[in-house]
């Protein structure tokens, strides 16, 4: 299995937090968001080698990180070559180029923003990607339309295979938001190639999930926990204060 952890981003709606610094690598509860993200992917078979992509600015940091923690998992950190928000390649192209200059093949793959804190157990996706053969995504409720904005937003069938996905919409249709954690069975992984060199938007994850859901089925797990929003600088406070309070990841 292909484990893609995307940390390319610039975190410009943190700023200034995140200017000299990676939002993933931002502490929250005494360690950098992306600790608990791999802690818990590493209990995944197959997930003895994670690829992390990152951008020419940030990779150091990344290495040092890296260098430094003691997990069970090897990370091997992928420069994509950019060094501006302006100039910046988009986590779908990303997933392209962790491929290429890994050599990976067109496997099972997990692909991870890892600037996000879900509140469910990350496994999951992939432990049904493997009883299914179908892709898998989360999907979690949410009432406000302000908070479907913000995400990639699905329409559930009566079997929970999404019919219909926009990322980021306006006017959203749907009542799931879809956070970007991505189990990809090794035909969706070989279709990335085909969906960059038709032109589509190589930005946001969730762009090339709504293209490949009218082709390939898209399996949801519903989670009504959701994942605890790190957006802004004062969203940010907030998920600290949280896990100062004991209101962490469970």
């Amino acid at each position: 299995m292909n484990v893609i952890l995307l940390a390319a981003g610039y975190g410009t709606r943190l700023y200034p937090l995140t200017k000299d610094r990676p939002k993933s690598l931002l502490p929250v509860g005494g360690r950098p968001i992306i600790d608990y993200l791999v802690e818990e992917l590493e209990g995944l078979a197959g997930a003895e080698v994670m690829h992390l992509v990152s951008n020419a600015r940030f990779a150091d940091q990344f290495r040092a990180w890296r260098d430094a923690r003691k997990g069970r998992a090897a990370i091997e950190v992928l420069d994509d070559g950019s060094a501006t928000n302006d100039d910046r390649l988009g986590a779908v192209a990303d997933i392209r180029f962790a491929f290429e200059s890994a050599g990976l093949s067109p496997d099972e793959t997990y692909v991870v923003a890892t600037d996000n804190l879900p509140r469910f157990d990350l496994r999951d996706a992939v432990l049904e990607l493997r009883r299914t053969g179908e892709n898998v995504v989360y999907a979690c409720p949410a009432a406000r339309v302000e908070d479907l904005r913000r995400m990639g937003v699905a329409e559930l069938d009566e079997d929970g295979r999404i019919v219909s996905f926009e990322e980021k919409p306006e006017h959203p249709r749907g009542q799931f938001r879809v956070p970007p954690f991505y189990a990809y069975t090794p035909r969706a992984t070989g279709l990335l190639g085909t969906y960059l060199e038709e032109g589509n938007n190589p930005d946001a994850p969730g762009y090339y999930l709504a293209w490949l859901v009218g082709r390939e089925p898209v399996r949801a797990l519903v989670r009504e926990a959701g994942t605890l929003d790190i957006g802004t600088p004062e969203s940010y406070a907030a998920v600290r204060a949280g896990f100062a309070a004991g209101r962490g990841k469970p």
